[in-house]
Formats: structure tokens, sequence, C-alpha cells
């Protein structure tokens, strides 16, 4: 009986030997690129984008709401300008001593408009531009410091009654009180936005503070214009 030769099982090749075994040159390593899962690639393209556009919107201001200033007019509605007199030369002052190199106000606007006609300036509309952040914290501060502490420091008035009332489709914030004095009262109705605040004074002293609201914001529309640059 013929010798049967047992065939061993030969090593699998491994590493380097099985790259030989199977394609005629080896294969490099594939690249880390190639490497990097599909979905990595697209948050990755994602988060540039989002980067580029905060960028771009931050150095060409893109997306900001638009800049307005205060430019008070001859004529608004039925209220004509009237000639300058002691009260807007006074409350011109008090304003214009806030223009200093390191304040937000930037420019400063007061004026007396009486019914067409007349001598005498039923209101008084004051305009302020500059940078205002939070319209709301402005109001804060016009109503305690320029209105609160200043106003009746110097005439015996007191602010009460503060309310907060529609701001109108320009935005930002609105508020209306009295400011009551040793021998009259008057109302007053401030607004605040991101670059102007203005002040509008019933100095008869007989609107009630919804009619001055509703009136501020036809001042308002009247004399906030937008900057173009």
């Amino acid at each position: 009986m013929a010798d049967i030769e047992t065939e061993q099982p030969s090593e699998k090749p491994s590493g380097l030997q099985a790259i030989w075994a199977n394609t005629l040159e080896p294969t490099a390593p594939l690249p880390w690129y190639r490497r990097v899962p599909r979905k990595a690639w697209i948050a990755g393209a994602v988060v540039v984008s989002l980067f580029t556009a905060l960028t771009v919107a931050t150095v060409t201001g893109a997306g900001a709401p638009p800049a307005h200033r205060i430019v008070l007019a001859d004529r608004i509605g039925d209220q004509e300008r009237m000639p300058d007199d002691g009260v807007v030369a006074a409350e011109r002052g008090r304003l214009q001593k806030n223009l200093t190199a390191l304040s937000r106000y930037r420019e400063v606007s007061v004026a007396g408009y009486g019914s067409a006609g007349s001598d005498r300036s039923t209101l008084l509309v004051v305009g302020m531009t500059g940078s205002f952040p939070d319209a709301r914290e402005e109001l804060d501060r016009q109503f305690g410091a320029v209105w609160g502490a200043d106003v009746s420091s110097e005439t015996g008035e007191s602010l009460k009654g503060r309310q907060d009332y529609p701001a109108g489709p320009l935005g930002g914030a609105l508020d209306c009180a009295g400011l009551a004095g040793p021998t009259e009262s008057r109302t007053i109705c401030i607004w605040a936005d991101g670059t102007t605040v203005g002040g509008v004074i019933d100095g008869k002293g007989d609107i009630r503070p919804e009619d001055l609201a509703q009136r501020t914001l036809e001042i308002r529309a009247a004399v906030e214009v937008e900057v173009h640059d």
C-alpha cells in the first residue's frame, strides 16, 4: 500500500504577506481625510459656514437693526415749531452737559411745538442720538436720573405713576409718567431704542398719559429718521 502523504495546512499570510497575496502591488494605508466619517465632514462644514457668517455680520453690521437719529421738523402734524423760549433753552443746556467724549449721547435736539397761529409752546420735544443697547435699561436711567433726580432738583417736580405703553412699529420701549410739581402737574412720555432716546412733555398739563403716549408715537414717527451710510 502506497504511502499517503499527509498535507499539512499552510499558515495564512499576514501583514505585508497578505497584501502581496491579494494584490499585485502593496496598497498604501488610506489617508486621514479618507478615514473621517462623512457625517463629521458635514458637521465641520456647517460650523465653518456659521463662523464665516458671524464674522461677516460682525465686520459689516449685516443683520443689525438700522441706525436712526432725531431730526426735529418745522411741523409735526398740526403742531408747528415755535421760536425757542426760556424753557427750551434751559432744557437744551441741561442735556448738552451730557455730550462728553465718553458719553453714550452724540446729539441733542430740543424744540417747543404749538398749534398753528399760536405763539406759545404746548409740547416740549426732546431727542437724543447715540448708542443704547438695552432700551428698557435706558428708560430706567432716563426716569431715574435724567428726569427723576435732575429735574426734581431744579424744579421741585417728582415722577409718579410710570406706566409702560406699546412702542409702535419702530420698536424699543415707551413709558409715560406724571411730573407733579408744587402748583401744577405735567405728563412726560419717553421712548428708547438702539440709537435714539426721545421725550415728549405736555406743557399745559391737560393731556392724559394714554393720550400723550399715542401722540408720542406720531411725533416719534415724524422725527426719528433712518441713517444711510
